[in-house]
């Protein structure tokens, strides 16, 4: 649907302390209150799913774009290979240093290490291509930690290719909360496979994700999202986000009592924008800005 990234200047492991919420709303059936800390959960839930998404994105180009001297994301990045890009296995470092501002307007700092295994130009199929690891990583203010691995399934260069990309990720906020998530998720060239060229490529999305976010020493809540697959997910490379397709989410809020949601999250047409529209337990679709600062909708 319409156009940006996810800000991590607001993440969802930081929204619960600060951001302005509606103090209730109504069900879409019942004239039923919720309260502003649950409203909350639910936002900070969404947007971490929100978020498992976009970091892949990020971390699948580094994968397919892993001899590339270029950094896709920005270009205030030093880029480096040990001991060389020609040379099999190799690193390529990508060092944002003590801090720049990427195309798409966040900061990042630090370093993200891809180790790449074997040529992606030549690699055999169930082969392991890559793992991407992070140095005092920083995407804005949030610290992120972990490996993401990734295995060519099928195909070759040009392609079409099929890549299993597996994470498991922490982020921290400037206040010590965490959201741990893991998932493991299906790359299908569908588009562009032709051509040498990355920037026509377009990929299908299937799987599944989950994680747990803990505010202090308490677990506020659990999520599990699976791709619709009967509408999947559509990453063009030219755009920094999913364009289409749908998420089947599930929320257990841990807090204020042992609440269960489900959500259906759409990420529209195919337009490269940041709007989606979010339907909770089966109610209305309502349209939403990703990431939600604030809890838009009612439930």
């Amino acid at each position: 649907m319409k156009k940006t990234l996810f800000s991590f200047k607001l993440l969802p492991v930081a929204a619960a302390g600060f951001l302005l919420l509606q103090s209730c709303q109504k069900t879409n059936n019942n004239a039923v209150k919720t309260p502003v800390t649950q409203q909350q959960e639910l936002m900070s839930a969404t947007n971490a799913v929100f978020l498992s998404g976009v970091s892949e994105g990020e971390d699948f180009t580094a994968v397919v774009a892993s001899s590339d001297v270029a950094d896709s994301v920005s270009s205030c990045a030093t880029i480096s290979f040990s001991p060389s890009r020609t040379v099999f296995p190799h690193q390529k470092i990508v060092d944002y240093g003590t801090g720049c501002v990427g195309a798409d307007g966040h900061t990042r700092k630090g370093k993200r290490i891809v180790t790449v295994l074997t040529d992606p130009l030549t690699a055999t199929e169930n082969t392991e291509l890559s793992e991407v690891t992070f140095e005092n990583y920083y995407l804005d203010t949030i610290n992120v930690t972990g490996v993401v691995k990734s295995y060519l399934i099928s195909g070759n260069n040009p392609g079409p290719r099929v890549v299993k990309i597996v994470s498991e990720k922490s982020i921290f906020s400037p206040n010590g909360d965490k959201n741990v998530s893991n998932g493991t998720h299906l790359w299908t060239q569908t588009e562009g496979g032709n051509t040498a060229l990355r920037s026509d490529d377009v990929y299908k999305i299937t799987g599944h994700a989950e994680g747990t976010e803990t505010l202090g020493a308490a677990t506020i809540f659990t999520w599990t999202s699976d791709v619709d697959a009967a509408n999947p997910l559509i990453k063009p490379v030219a755009c920094n986000r999913r364009t289409q397709g749908g998420l089947n989410i599930t929320i257990q809020l841990l807090t204020g009592g042992d609440a269960i949601f489900t959500e259906y999250l759409d990420y529209g047409d195919g337009t490269c924008d940041d709007l989606a529209t979010l339907s909770i337990n089966g109610g209305t679709a309502q349209q939403v800005t990703l990431p939600m600062f604030f809890w838009p909708l009612s439930l």
